[in-house]
């Protein structure tokens, strides 16, 4: 009989086309000997169904994506709360319909922290998996990760970098390292894709519109780059807090976007790509790397393990780094 194990997430695709958590989803193919739960909430009424060679048990969530929110925002911590609260009264239904080995904590924070109290409530057992956000945003925060934390079977985390903030910061915890790794699927065809000129330099961004990404670095780099070159495209996927940042920088030419892609259909653009900037002020290791490790050359900030995985050359200190970097790159016809 397989094991069978419970996944909290507060990120996880919403349908076939969702790219968030998406990553947890080939960790769940990875490992063939287990029967995978996954608990998540969904935006509108919850359900029940079979989705990537797992069980989900979606509870019906009101609110936005919680990745995008300040952690001392009075808003911010009712919500994190009412999502802790969704995530406790859930399992519980569910550990007593299902005999579960452990529960798998996505996040430290809300998951981690959940899967503590279900601890203390039933008896449950569980892992916590650091993904970033939940240490970038909580580690000074007191009580949640030492305890969250310090009460966990094993613990994981998706870079070194992160380990080491953690443990720095917290003693006596040894954690070991469960990278993100994940690749683009089949390409398809977006109905309106963007236009693309073959012959100019295709510079892209892919991920969440937010400071904490960079993307307000990305428009600075477009910026200066086409001060100095015409033939360079800077392309961006993906929505956020600052989608009227990119509709303004859109509407001023200095990028293409019409928001999110799915992953088959940023399989498809990847083609056309050459560059690929990751300019996060914070990261521990972006699924985004391994997706596109392949298929572009990558530009990034020394975040997290980045600088561990990538060539020395593509490293940039700064925003003038990446610009110098765009000036000399030149398409290999």
């Amino acid at each position: 009989m397989k094991n069978r194990i419970l996944i909290l997430a507060h990120s996880f695709p919403q349908n076939e086309e969702d790219f968030r958590g998406r990553f947890i989803l080939d960790y769940i193919k990875s490992c063939p000997d287990t029967e995978f739960h996954v608990l998540a909430p969904f935006r509108g009424k919850g359900f029940d169904t079979e989705f990537g060679g797992a069980f989900v048990h979606y509870f019906e969530w009101d609110y936005d994506y919680l990745a995008g929110r300040r952690v001392y925002q009075p808003s911010t911590l009712f919500v994190t709360l009412k999502l802790l609260s969704g995530f406790v009264s859930n399992a519980r239904k569910l550990l007593k319909e299902h005999d579960f080995e452990k529960i798998f904590a996505c996040w430290a924070v809300p998951a981690g922290f959940s899967a503590y109290f279900l601890k203390k409530l039933c008896g449950i057992k569980y892992d916590v998996w650091l993904l970033g956000t939940d240490v970038n945003k909580f580690v000074n925060f007191p009580f949640v990760l030492p305890v969250t934390l310090k009460n966990a079977e094993k613990i994981y985390s998706n870079s070194n970098r992160l380990a080491e903030i953690v443990t720095n910061k917290i003693s006596g915890l040894n954690i070991g390292i469960l990278p993100t790794y994940s690749s683009l699927p089949q390409s398809k065809k977006p109905e309106k894709p963007l236009e693309i000129d073959g012959k100019n330099l295709n510079v892209a961004f892919v991920g969440r519109l937010e400071q904490v990404k960079g993307f307000d670095f990305y428009l600075e780099i477009a910026e200066k780059v086409l001060k100095k070159r015409k033939d360079v495209t800077f392309l961006a996927f993906g929505e956020g807090s600052m989608i009227a940042e990119a509709e303004a920088a859109t509407k001023k030419g200095l990028i293409k976007w019409n928001g999110a892609a799915t992953l088959e259909e940023l399989s498809y653009y990847a083609d056309f790509i050459d560059v690929l900037c990751i300019t996060s002020r914070n990261e521990s290791m972006p699924v985004v790397f391994w997706e596109f490790q392949k298929k572009c050359r990558i530009l990034s900030f020394p975040v997290g393990d980045i600088p561990l995985y990538a060539k020395p050359e593509n490293i940039c200190a700064d925003v003038d780094g990446f610009v110098k970097k765009l000036l000399e790159i030149h398409k290999d016809y």
